[in-house]
């Protein structure tokens, strides 16, 4: 960095002392010709005596080469050997108009009566190395210091950075770089870290995912093994026992069923099947299938414009009806009613389920909908789950044009919304 500035430093100063010495017009020569024409109009007008005096007395301040010629172009006077080169006929061309022509480093001026012509060259001054050798060697010195201060200043958090990075990748999953910095650097800092909090909350929850699955699949697993180990023994006794295998094995397809049905709407190029159907179709089938999976609870419900359409994939959606029922009864007790309701509003459909029970907190609101999140992180067979339910719910809903929202307060239940477009109205895919 420091090579970079100080080389730039330099170019610059040499640009500022060196181009305008070969890049500015001639015309920048005019004060001298003014003067030099002045001299030759009063050195025309004195006799030759008077002009030898007057030469020799001008030669020793001239500051450069003159060379005097009279109007046929014969050399008259000069104060070097050889003599400048005489006016060539397109300066004397333009003598015919004006009282000088400018050249790079050269003027021909003329008197007024034409009588006497100079051709004057001025000594170009040296190099000012007195005063740039010091100006670049202070200019430097301060570009060292600038360039160490803005280099570390740069550096540490760039290294802090990369750190945090090669540690994240490594898969220490709570690196963060914590820069704080209110400039560039610290918004990519703080970028990095709500990265790597992103991707270390999709970790914990694909090893969560795993050991749910593993927990959800094992008990009625083992419901089942115990079964059909006391079928072989004794079938009258096991009869009983064999009577809950169906429930199980529903249990274990509706938990493939939700992760396979994720996966496959996962992203934005998800496709899905439409066929009309009327609203009370689809919601008789969800309130039926509620009623055979919790007998012990009361469902009050509420259904309005029972007779209007709506294109949808009914499978998917009706998954996201269940889901959505099945939550409201796992988080809230048997003895308290879930309410369902359907309201139509224009050219969408709301389904409303509302709960009595646990809620959530606004940190708890925030995170539900992420997939295999739970707000209660208990195992127990009453609130247990990989956290898949509203996920999957919202991700139906958003594949039909729609989205599902969530109202809830600790200790007052929750208000599940899902609305999607009637038909007609939704997106197409």
């Amino acid at each position: 960095m420091y090579a970079f500035v100080a080389a730039l430093s330099v170019a610059i100063m040499v640009a500022l002392l060196v181009l305008p010495r070969y890049t500015r017009s001639p015309r920048y020569m005019e004060p001298q010709a003014a003067v030099v024409q002045y001299l030759i109009e009063r050195l025309s007008l004195k006799q030759p005596k008077e002009f030898d005096e007057a030469m020799t007395r001008v030669e020793a301040r001239l500051r450069g080469k003159l060379s005097l010629f009279d109007a046929k172009g014969a050399l008259v006077r000069t104060n070097v050997e050889p003599a400048l080169e005489a006016p060539t006929p397109g300066e004397l061309d333009e003598l015919v108009q004006e009282k000088w022509s400018l050249d790079w480093g050269r003027m021909v001026v003329r008197s007024d009566d034409r009588s006497l012509l100079a051709v004057y060259a001025p000594n170009r001054p040296g190099f000012p190395w007195s005063y740039v050798l010091p100006m670049g060697a202070v200019i430097l010195l301060v570009v060292g210091a600038a360039s160490i201060w803005f280099s570390r200043r740069l550096a540490r958090p760039l290294d802090q950075l990369a750190d945090a990075a090669r540690r994240f990748g490594a898969g220490e999953t709570t690196a963060r770089a914590r820069l704080e910095r209110e400039d560039e650097l610290g918004d990519v800092g703080r970028a990095f870290d709500e990265m790597a909090e992103r991707t270390s909350a999709v970790l914990q929850s694909q090893r969560q995912l795993m050991g749910d699955v593993s927990h959800e699949l094992r008990t009625p697993l083992a419901r089942i093994r115990v079964a059909l180990e006391l079928a072989a023994e004794d079938p009258v006794a096991a009869r009983d026992v064999l009577a809950d295998v169906g429930t199980d094995l529903d249990e274990i397809d509706q938990l493939i069923g939700d992760i396979l049905t994720t996966a496959r709407l996962d992203g934005a190029t998800a496709e899905i099947t439409r066929h009309p159907m009327s609203l009370g179709e689809l919601t008789d089938r969800a309130i039926e299938r509620f009623a055979a999976r919790h007998p012990s609870r009361t469902l009050d419900r509420s259904i309005a414009g029972a007779e209007r359409a709506i294109e949808c994939d009914a499978v998917l959606l009706r998954r996201a009806l269940d889901n959505l029922l099945d939550n409201a009864a796992k988080y809230s007790d048997v003895g308290t009613a879930v309410k369902f309701a359907v309201v139509p509003n224009g050219t969408k459909v709301a389904f409303e389920i509302v709960d009595g029970g646990i809620g959530m907190s606004p940190e708890e609101l925030e995170r539900a909908g992420t997939p295999f999140w739970r707000a209660d992180g208990s195992r127990a067979r009453k609130t247990g789950g990989v956290g898949l339910g509203l996920a999957l719910a919202r991700r139906i809903a958003r594949v039909h044009g729609g989205e599902v929202t969530l109202t809830s307060r600790p200790g007052q239940g929750t208000t599940a919304r899902l609305e999607v477009p009637l038909q007609g109205e939704q997106p197409v895919g």
